[in-house]
């Protein structure tokens, strides 16, 4: 019995080393659901309540793809890398999961205007602004499949969690949806669904 309860120690001890769970929680409140609505903005929160995570980085990436290729890599200029640096060791002490606390989250809003649209980062202590160029037919979704009731995000490597992208056409335009994509890998919408234009948002935990 000793050596079962030491196997799950030690295989607990594995994941929790290698991967954490992240969940989205969208406005449950319908009076601001509404207001977003009206105003076109949209807001997703992202979360990590694994206090086995405490004094790790959460850092958003946001890669720009356009007929196919990858033409932009957007990390906010949040670094961690240069240790001696005292403004990144500040940015980087933002983006942490702190001791104290029992979860941490990362809340994305975004307001789509005429050609573009308005993307505001909040992380506990520390936010970042930026523009894209979109549509009204951009919508944020999930990228990652769900295990249980959470998400499974490795540690220590840019794990693909959000798009923003517009819908594929079916039926000649006659029709559209989203609904394929969820479960389709982003680095072929264009070869198969014709999508020439989107947006990949990954997690970096380290």
């Amino acid at each position: 019995m000793k050596a079962i309860i030491l196997f799950f120690i030690l295989g607990a001890s594995i994941y929790a080393q290698d991967s954490t769970e992240i969940k989205f929680e969208l406005v449950e409140n319908i009076e601001q659901s509404l207001a977003n609505k009206l105003n076109n903005i949209k807001m997703i929160t992202i979360v990590c309540d694994d206090t086995t995570m405490r004094g790790k980085t959460f850092k958003l990436i946001t890669t720009e793809y356009k007929n196919g290729e990858l033409v932009k890599t957007d990390d906010y200029d949040i670094t961690c890398e240069d240790k001696e640096d005292e403004f990144d060791m500040i940015i980087c002490d933002r983006i942490r999961f702190k001791e104290k606390d029992s979860e941490y989250k990362i809340r994305i809003a975004l307001k789509q205007e005429s050609d573009s649209s308005q993307f505001i980062i909040q992380y506990s202590s520390f936010w970042v602004n930026a523009r894209y160029f979109s549509n009204k037919n951009f919508e944020l979704r999930v990228a990652l499949n769900k295990t249980g009731k959470k998400y499974i995000v490795p540690i220590g490597e840019s794990t693909p969690i959000l798009t923003y992208n517009p819908p594929y056409e079916i039926e000649e335009g006659e029709m559209y949806s989203y609904c394929i994509l969820n479960t389709e890998n982003p680095g072929k919408w264009y070869e198969d669904y014709n999508i020439d234009h989107f947006y990949v948002i990954s997690l970096l935990v380290e």
